[in-house]
């Protein structure tokens, strides 16, 4: 793939991941999230972030999936019903890692955060519940970002 296709695809899932939040809800998120910012320190933010997305896997459950096939599959259809873009699932088995590459999330900027990361804290609390919550799902394992990959949010569940 060439630079120039690579910058276009970042450019449009950045733009379908903004266009996914409705109007009457992107200056709402914009104020909650500035006013977090203004409120929490980084961590304390990050962590109610978390919470937000455990929350969410809460309203939100998956059945047992006897596979990461399955599994990727049923996340992506309870994705699909809110609108929250989908996931790509790999396996390292090398490293005893999950890797999740999350495409299109809703993404509203903020005056400290243009790019609307602070989904990614979110993702983390929404794929970790939905992780552990899995039958032999081992307590201690958390998902935490590694950063952008192109467009795209690239999580791993992983110890440590």
């Amino acid at each position: 793939m060439l630079v120039q296709d690579q910058i276009t695809d970042q450019n449009a899932l950045t733009y379908f991941a903004r266009r996914g939040v409705a109007p009457q809800w992107r200056v709402f998120l914009r104020a909650m999230m500035e006013t977090l910012e203004s409120h929490l320190d980084h961590g304390a933010r990050e962590g109610l972030l978390r919470m937000v997305g455990a929350r969410m896997a809460s309203l939100m459950p998956l059945p047992a999936c006897g596979t990461l096939d399955e599994l990727e599959s049923r996340m992506n259809d309870t994705l699909a019903i809110a609108d929250w873009g989908y996931v790509q699932i790999s396996l390292d088995v090398n490293n005893r890692t999950v890797m999740l590459r999350h495409v299109a999330a809703p993404m509203v900027g903020t005056h400290a955060d243009l790019t609307g990361s602070w989904v990614g804290s979110v993702l983390e609390g929404l794929y970790g519940s939905w992780l552990g919550n899995q039958p032999g799902a081992e307590p201690g394992i958390h998902v935490r970002r590694v950063g952008p990959d192109g467009g795209a949010m690239l999580l791993r569940y992983a110890r440590g």
